[in-house]
């Protein structure tokens, strides 16, 4: 009974991906009505010519660049200083409100909050005598837009993790730390820190990996512009094979190209950071 049932779900993964390294050989636009031609590695190297998939990296590599580290912090962060704060429960609900809003709910708010004319952050910015901003319509403004709605959705899902992994820090060992006269900070960075180590990696792939298929958000918010400003690759890939272009062959091209990405990068980070050492010690 088991087996074929293996063998279905082997199938269904397997399927889409031997398709996408076919059609990525081909050249296949379903709006010229044609069948597909093999063309080698043709779209391979249209990618090399592809300024805006240039872009698309560039994009994609500044999301993960900045948008990354300062969530890590800022979880690590109010992981640390909510522990035995008056109203930790509530506190705790509140950080995680954000992680729950639907992507589409949350890119509707936030057009709305970066509205050039009625929105309440250039409000607040005209309270400080600053010009106002066109966020979602100005290519710099546009980008850090973004890294902030990511920052700002994402950072209680760090939160949530580490605060979890903190519950499991042995008191018997702070405390014993604590009577041999060492602070706070020493208590942190000797016995918690170390103690985290393997979930702040854990969390570093899992977001990077987040970043490098980034696409509801933008979808909601800046559809990609101004112009391919930002463009995360996932995002250029629908355009490519969904939205405008319905070049199948040369999206399916661009597919492996991310693929090789998220696969490459997730393996340099588990050998550079021994996370497969560091869950066996934590198991031992």
């Amino acid at each position: 009974m088991i087996l074929p049932l293996v063998a279905l779900l082997v199938g269904l993964s397997a399927y889409p991906f031997v398709y996408m390294l076919y059609m990525s050989a081909h050249t296949y636009n379903l709006a010229q009505w044609t069948p597909p031609r093999y063309v080698g590695t043709a779209n391979f190297v249209q990618m090399a010519r592809d300024s805006t998939m240039r872009a698309s990296l560039v994009f994609t590599g500044l999301m993960a660049g900045i948008a990354l580290p300062v969530e890590l912090l800022l979880g690590l962060g109010l992981a640390l200083l909510l522990r035995g704060v008056v109203g930790e429960r509530v506190w705790r609900s509140l950080l995680l409100l954000p992680m729950m809003i639907p992507a589409v709910v949350a890119g509707i708010a936030w057009k709305m909050l970066y509205n050039f004319e009625f929105g309440p952050v250039n409000y607040a910015l005209s309270k400080f005598g600053l010009e106002r901003i066109s966020w979602l319509g100005d290519f710099t403004a546009a980008r850090i837009g973004l890294i902030i709605i990511d920052i700002w959705q994402w950072t209680p899902f760090v939160f949530l993790v580490l605060y979890a992994g903190l519950q499991n820090v042995p008191r018997d060992l702070v405390e014993s730390a604590t009577v041999d006269g060492a602070g706070g900070w020493a208590v942190t960075r000797f016995i918690e820190l170390p103690f985290l180590a393997p979930l702040i990696w854990v969390v570093l792939i899992v977001r990077l990996i987040d970043i490098l298929k980034l696409f509801d958000i933008v979808y909601m918010t800046t559809f990609g512009g101004p112009g391919s400003a930002t463009h995360p690759l996932s995002f250029y890939i629908y355009k490519v094979g969904v939205s405008f272009g319905w070049d199948v062959g040369y999206g399916s091209a661009l597919s492996m190209l991310l693929l090789a990405v998220i696969t490459l990068l997730t393996n340099v980070l588990i050998r550079i950071l021994h996370i497969d050492r560091l869950l066996e010690l934590e198991r031992a």
